[in-house]
């Protein structure tokens, strides 16, 4: 503080610098960063750096106003100017001070302004009154002439041009504006004359539409007459006012009126419409005639050839001067369709048989060219619903109707996933119970219904997988445990069994069978009757002919590995007669030749031969879960994973059901082919049960 008691006050204005520096920076060699400098190598001259291509001066401190910021002072110090002319001068460049030439551009054109030198374009030529009286412009008296107010002498202006050279001078404001009055009146003058040009053309074109409206006014006129007399008519009387009316406007758009003189007599007949009794073909037949005009060219359906509505049922185009419906909007046909007929065909489908095709599918037959792709795709999506729950009810076990008996006449109406033996639609549904069926059906009672028509639906390929994969292995047990021979008394019916399977499975396949299970046992006891003291040679020529030609056919006998057995048997009866009595202790045992197969023929010999069969990789292979989901899916039961393990085994642990939530039921576990269920009392004990009525009961929650 001051010695009066006040606060001291500092001043913060700069304050310049007491030693005065030399302007060349010699006052700066002798200080402290000159010292720093020193000790680094620098000697005081060049520039900085390795190569001294950096600054050779101190960087200059330029003084700003007292209120300018960092960046106030835009040019450049006097050293930066020094150092970048060093740079150049070192590069061999000429050094451009850009500050300097700017500074000189702005002179020239101040300089080039005040002399007056701005260019301009040409002035417009304007034209005299003379010339615009002649072009047909009336000029007002009062400025045909131009009174100087001074002297009181008049002087004409027809002859003045109103700008250019010859212009009198005026001396007044009331010259100039009547100057300025006479420039505005031409300018006008000359845009009425270009405007007065276009006038005819426009006339025309008002009479045209004028007329264009005054028809289209007619036209109305005679076709509300027109519509209003078909309201009171009958629907055949309708249909032919609408034809003569398309006939007398075969351009117009129709669509909407057509169906309102159309809609009540459809719905009326809907009202009473029995759709699986008859298919209102009267209807259909008259809607089919009259499409071009029920329905707008851009939504018209001109495919005839049924397709899934999924795969382009229709083809749609816009033409010239159509009335055309948003899209995302029906049009009226549509609607119609849509509250009236669809209503009517869905409550139809509730109520079908679905082993009863032919009705729905004869409706069908009769609207499909007629129906919009949605409602037709509503209408088949509801038909491959109950499709499908008929498939999944159907036990081959239990009922003897094959599902090809409905099935095959809604092929064309399928989608093509539904129609994929290996997807996961109707077809694979199917594909799924017959596979199922082959491992359990009685083969004494012969094929499966509808096999034939299974092989064209599958495809041969897959439908030979299937068969090899589950049948033959079991027409190969079918044999050995069932069939013997007995030239006393043959019993012939497991063979028969086979053969019924013929045309089913392919030859080849059944000669492999033969081969495996039928010529071991036979040439056995061939062999035993010619070791025999008793053997009648003729006897047994006699029974080897019945064998190959009453009982295995020539198809069959002229196969590789049937006609290998054929050769041993008689091969041994040529070694018998050659013994003679030796053959009752020499005679050698018979021996099965290998045949060599074809290209075109199977190798089934080794997995038949062998049972049970092991499994190829590539083989689907029915487990004791499949069969358990068989069960619950007759039963009507689910089979619901719990994503838990059993504590002893560490199995999965699933939920028998007989509720939809999927709550209650049997806690169950799958070892091996036993199915292990939880006593509900001690939840620790664990019971072996049977897929019967037991398992059932449990499920409900009895």
């Amino acid at each position: 503080m001051d010695a009066d008691g006040g606060k001291r006050k500092h001043s913060f204005r700069q304050q310049p610098n007491k030693r005065a520096k030399a302007e060349d920076g010699s006052a700066l060699k002798s200080g402290f960063g000159a010292k720093m400098l020193a000790k680094m190598g620098y000697k005081g001259e060049g520039g900085l750096g390795k190569e001294g291509a950096g600054i050779s001066e101190p960087i200059q401190v330029v003084n700003r106003g007292t209120k300018g910021g960092i960046g106030a002072v835009a040019e450049k110090s006097e050293q930066q100017k020094r150092e970048e002319r060093r740079k150049a001068e070192e590069n061999g460049d000429k050094y451009v001070d850009t500050s300097e030439e700017e500074r000189e551009e702005r002179r020239q054109k101040k300089k080039a302004k005040a002399r007056g030198e701005a260019r301009t374009g040409p002035p417009r030529p304007k034209k005299t009154l003379f010339e615009l009286e002649a072009a047909g412009m009336h000029v007002p008296p009062a400025l045909q002439s131009i009174i100087d107010a001074t002297t009181g002498a008049s002087t004409p202006t027809s002859g003045v041009s109103l700008r250019g050279s010859d212009i009198v001078p005026f001396e007044n404001s009331l010259q100039a504006r009547v100057r300025r009055d006479l420039n505005s009146f031409s300018e006008a003058f000359e845009q009425l004359q270009i405007e007065s040009q276009s006038i005819p053309p426009q006339e025309y074109a008002l009479q045209k539409e004028l007329e264009a409206l005054e028809r289209q006014m007619h036209e109305l006129e005679d076709l509300q007459a027109r519509i209003e007399s078909l309201r009171t008519g009958t629907f055949d009387v309708v249909c032919e006012g609408l034809k003569s009316l398309r006939a007398a406007y075969p351009s117009k758009p129709l669509h909407r009126e057509s169906i309102a003189v159309i809609h009540p007599h459809f719905s009326k007949a809907i009202a009473s419409w029995e759709p699986l009794e008859h298919a209102l073909e009267t209807f259909a037949a008259a809607f089919s005639e009259m499409a071009d005009i029920m329905q707008p060219r851009s939504r018209r359906i001109v495919s005839q050839a049924y397709t899934h509505p999924s795969e382009a049922l229709v083809s749609r185009s816009i033409a010239d001067g159509e009335d055309t419906i948003k899209r995302g909007t029906t049009s009226s046909y549509e609607s119609m369709m849509l509250k009236l007929w669809l209503p009517a065909i869905s409550s139809a489908v509730t109520q079908w048989d679905v082993k009863n095709p032919r009705p729905m599918v004869h409706l069908l037959d009769v609207w499909k060219p007629l129906l919009p792709p949605f409602i037709a795709k509503r209408v088949l999506e509801q038909v491959s619903r109950k499709l499908s729950t008929s498939i999944h009810e159907w036990n081959p076990r239990k009922f003897k109707k094959s599902p090809h008996t409905w099935v095959m006449e809604w092929l064309p109406f399928l989608r093509p996933a539904d129609l994929d033996p290996k997807g996961s639609g109707l077809v694979a549904e199917i594909k799924r119970k017959i596979r199922h069926a082959l491992q359990s059906i009685d083969l004494s009672k012969g094929p499966l219904p509808g096999m034939e028509q299974w092989r064209r639906l599958f495809g041969k390929g897959e439908f030979d997988h299937l068969l090899t994969s589950h049948l033959v292995p079991r027409l190969s047990a079918h044999l050995r445990d069932n069939f013997e021979i007995n030239p006393a008394e043959q019993d012939l019916a497991p063979l028969e069994a086979v053969f019924a399977w013929k045309g089913l499975i392919s030859d080849e396949v059944i000669g492999e069978l033969l081969k495996a299970q039928f010529f071991p046992k036979f040439l056995e006891i061939v062999h035993q009757w010619l070791s025999s003291e008793e053997v009648v040679f003729e006897e047994v020529q006699t029974w080897l002919a019945w064998w190959r030609n009453d009982i295995l056919q020539e198809d069959i006998n002229n196969l590789p590995s049937v006609a290998s057995g054929w050769n041993e048997a008689y091969s041994l009866i040529n070694q018998a007669l050659d013994l003679g009595d030796a053959r009752l202790t020499d005679l050698p045992a018979p021996q099965m030749e290998t045949a060599e197969a074809s290209p075109e023929t199977p190798q089934f010999a080794k997995s038949i031969s062998k049972e049970p069969q092991r499994p190829a990789p590539q083989v689907e292979e029915a487990t004791f879960k499949d069969v358990v989901e068989e069960f619950c899916a007759e039963e009507n039961l689910l089979l619901i994973p719990l994503r838990e393990a059993h504590d002893q085994t560490g199995l999965p642990l699933f939920r028998i059901t007989a509720s939809a939530t999927g709550r209650g039921g049997a806690v169950a576990y799958l070892k091996g082919d036993v199915l292990w269920v939880q006593n509900k009392k001690d939840k620790s004990v664990w019971e072996p049960t049977g897929l019967d009525e037991a398992l059932t009961a449990k499920a409900e929650g009895k």
